[in-house]
């Protein structure tokens, strides 16, 4: 194929809330050309990709799409078929499933539910081709991305790396020519990650032409062919990828477990954990011949787990093992932990507690939880939030409390950012303030469901280090979900190992 223009992208600037970015902006992908953006977060790299489908306004410039004749007859405005996933489609899918459970309350369907199929085919034009053509090839794709198994559970009964794959799934059934994913390995096991990296190849062999935005430089797969670098919402650079990647600087290259000190951790102010009232129970969370089920999926089967004070457990397992279940069930998130042995801080759930009195004492980081949070907030607000474990903030905070939340932001780095609504935010800068959020009350347990995801080299680095002094030397204890090794924290005492549900190693690691 000859090399010639695909989209191009004149002079831009475009509009996020009263705010303009990416000012005068100019790039151009050609069909030979699969790109790469990397940047820290914040830079505009999500803004920039959008700006190539319509995903945001343009009030400047000009945006162009390179139709063939054969790709734009269906389309009057000639935009080329484009694919796009990205982890702020799960607030979309959590705000519709929110509504869906709401209508099927008010109507008395509460058998029904959404599945992954249902999910993948929202928004799609099913006329456009056969039926049996259409399934074949949905079956087809979803086996590829190793979720057809699957497709006619229960959402709220998958893992948040399935739905990442889920999403994944959707943007390929639009049969795209430009194919853009936004931290599509995102929480996926290291074989569900090389899994992708091989299917992503294969795609770019067939003739898809793909941009990968990416934090990770071990992500860029060996058929892009060229990166283009951002900060501070402009482009500093872009060419080969050779060209790009040998020319940043040491610092962006440093390796992830070259990790900062941070002295001011030890400042008035944010060391709470040493001195909140903490439990003398010996045991902080029981749990014994624990099920979870959804229909006949059980998610956990025959789950006995104890957490005593002075541990730090690493929780591991592949996509869909059970580990965010489980962590739900604790929290009281998951209904049928009342219909199960679950004690946490010495009391059983839903005899004599209420929820709210066992969230005050934990601190919870997750995916989920962040798609969740209400975007028209403060990012200060979501952190003096945690305070009272609401979703936005409905009480007044003491001059002490916004001192200790500004005091964690301020050691987060994202202390600038405490009068931007939380979805002006980018996704990395919302993932610092919901951690914010988990630690500024000095919880006696913190729940961290992949907390790295989505944040660039040295933000993980700065988050590793926090996390680590958390868990050596305050009283909070962690329990730590990562698919990455080079991310486990030296401060872990214990491993816990699920697969397909069920515990296959509990054990003391020092």
């Amino acid at each position: 194929m000859k090399d010639k223009p695909l989209i191009t992208l004149d002079n831009i600037s475009v509009r996020l809330y009263d705010r303009r970015y990416l000012q005068n902006t100019s790039w151009e992908i050609r069909t030979e050309q699969n790109w790469a953006i990397v940047g820290p977060n914040g830079s505009g790299k999500t803004t920039l990709a959008k700006a190539l489908f319509g995903g945001v306004p343009v009030v400047r410039g000009s945006v162009t799409h390179h139709v063939d004749a054969a790709d734009g007859e269906k389309d009057p405005v000639k935009r080329l078929p484009v694919g796009y996933a990205s982890p702020e489609l799960f607030r979309e899918l959590y705000e519709r499933e929110l509504l869906e459970e709401s209508f099927r309350d008010f109507s008395g369907r509460i058998d029904e539910k959404t599945t992954p199929r249902d999910v993948v085919m929202r928004g799609l034009d099913k006329s456009a081709y056969d039926r049996e053509a259409f399934e074949r090839r949905l079956l087809h794709v979803a086996e590829k991305m190793g979720i057809k198994g699957i497709l006619g559970r229960d959402i709220c009964a998958i893992s948040s790396g399935e739905l990442c794959k889920v999403v994944i799934v959707r943007a390929l059934m639009r049969k795209p020519k430009l194919l853009i994913l936004d931290e599509p390995f995102n929480g996926l096991d290291r074989n569900s990650r090389n899994a992708l990296k091989q299917d992503l190849n294969d795609l770019i062999q067939g003739g898809v032409r793909l941009l990968l935005i990416t934090h990770r430089f071990e992500e860029i797969l060996p058929g892009i062919t060229h990166v283009l670098r951002m900060k501070d919402g402009e482009v500093l650079a872009a060419g080969s990828r050779d060209q790009v990647l040998n020319s940043m600087d040491r610092v962006d290259r440093q390796p992830d477990h070259a990790r900062p000190r941070l002295p001011h951790l030890e400042k008035k102010g944010i060391q709470g954990a040493q001195t909140a009232s903490r439990t003398t129970h010996g045991t902080l969370i029981d749990m014994r011949q624990v099920m979870v089920r959804y229909g006949d999926v059980i998610v956990v089967d025959d789950f006995n787990w104890q957490v005593r004070t002075g541990e730090n457990w690493l929780s591991l397992g592949k996509n869909g093992a059970g580990k965010s279940t489980v962590l739900k069930v604790i929290l009281g998130d998951n209904p049928q932990a009342y219909s199960n042995h679950v004690q946490v801080f010495g009391k059983q759930r839903g005899v004599g507690t209420s929820i709210w009195e066992i969230k005050k004492r934990i601190g919870m980081v997750s995916t989920e939880f962040q798609a969740r949070y209400p975007k028209d907030v403060l990012a200060l607000n979501v952190v003096c939030s945690g305070f009272f474990d609401s979703m936005g903030l409905y009480r007044a905070c003491s001059s002490e409390q916004k001192n200790t939340a500004m005091e964690w932001m301020k050691a987060l780095g994202i202390d600038g950012l405490a009068k931007c609504l939380f979805g002006q935010l980018s996704y990395g800068q919302r993932k610092m303030a919901i951690i914010a959020r988990a630690v500024v009350k000095s919880p006696e347990l913190l729940f961290l469901d992949e907390p790295c995801d989505g944040l660039d080299r040295f933000n993980r680095r700065k988050i590793l280090s926090v996390l680590e002094y958390i868990g050596r030397h305050t009283d909070t204890k962690l329990v730590y979900v990562t698919h990455h090794e080079d991310e486990i924290l030296p401060c872990i005492t214990h491993r816990l190992t699920l697969q397909k549900g069920r515990i296959v190693e509990s054990m003391k690691i020092r």
